[in-house]
């Protein structure tokens, strides 16, 4: 009993974390403080039986740095249409994704979210700076305690023409899906923690791939979650950090269950608070109809590929 408490404890603290933070967005009234990617981060770092991604700590933090002021500034001095911009912001969160050295997708969301939200305060980097300092932080404790798996970490080498070609093509196909959900009024089909698994899935290796409809099945079933528990919060009369909490919670408890710790799937469950409450009733039908689109681009993709290299 006292093993399974001890094991649980990394669990606990990422719920705590994102509770406070839920908190502290609340009782100021700055939503730029609520940052969804910190769920996603929390799900790789502590919940995962290892990390989910090939990175250390200062590259973590320097990418998340790096990538909350980039997506911030785009909004501030680049003064294009919506698409445009979350196009640029797309193209540049993957430049930096390949020469980064790290496999660390999450950065991209880190860049597109506040283009997306419009997000203007400097508030929100230096929130997404803090938050990923404690999972940092935590996520070394543990491993001290040995709660936690170390992991060791080499860099990706240099992207070669290879790699800047096929993360090319892949940006190309998701910018057309982001034009056209932009320009059509639903641009929660592209929500940012969705390029994010976008690019996960983009991978020939991608574990993924192997199982696409527990993919979906896993990320729309959190989506679900984070919009009922708004809803009901807004019901009740309840505190949304508290409702944010139980989110997370349940969140953690389907990938447990399922075996499928699929990080975008926990900030999409955190993005349900951001959003407009006039956008609630459809956001998990544009989820899932994301989902499934940047599902199977890769899969058709791939397939289009080896169809023609078998062509003599």
């Amino acid at each position: 009993m006292q093993k399974d408490i001890f094991k649980a404890l990394p669990a606990a603290a990422a719920v705590l974390l994102i509770a406070a933070m839920a908190a502290v967005s609340e009782l100021t009234g700055e939503k730029e403080i609520l940052f969804p990617e910190i769920a996603a981060i929390a799900a790789g770092s502590l919940i995962s039986p290892r990390l989910c991604w090939k990175t250390n700590d200062l590259r973590l933090l320097l990418t998340i740095a790096a990538g909350s002021v980039t997506g911030l500034l785009i909004v501030q001095v680049i003064p294009l249409p919506l698409a445009v911009q979350m196009c640029m912001a797309f193209l540049l969160a993957s430049l930096m994704l390949v020469f980064s050295g790290t496999t660390f997708a999450p950065l991209i969301s880190s860049i597109v979210l506040p283009v997306m939200l419009q997000t203007k305060s400097f508030l929100y980097p230096v929130s997404a700076v803090i938050l990923t300092t404690a999972i940092i932080m935590l996520r070394r404790t543990f491993c001290h305690f040995g709660l936690s798996e170390v992991s060791t970490f080499t860099p990706e080498p240099l992207p070669d023409k290879i790699v800047i070609t096929d993360m090319l093509i892949r940006w190309l196909t998701g910018s057309i899906v982001m034009i056209i959900a932009v320009s059509t009024g639903c641009k929660l089909i592209v929500a940012p923690p969705l390029l994010v698994a976008f690019t996960e899935f983009w991978k020939p290796g991608s574990k993924a791939r192997k199982s696409p409809v527990l993919v979906c099945s896993v990320i729309t079933a959190c989506t679900v979650t984070g919009t009922v528990t708004r809803y009901l919060s807004a019901m009740l009369g309840i505190y949304e950090f508290i409702a944010v909490a139980a989110t997370t919670v349940i969140v953690f408890i389907i990938m447990k269950k399922t075996a499928a710790f699929i990080p975008p799937a926990a900030a999409l469950s955190v993005l349900a608070f951001l959003i407009p409450s006039e956008q609630l009733a459809v956001y998990p039908l544009f989820i899932l109809t994301g989902v499934s689109a940047f599902t199977a681009i890769p899969l058709l993709y791939t397939k289009l590929t080896a169809q023609n290299k078998d062509q003599p």
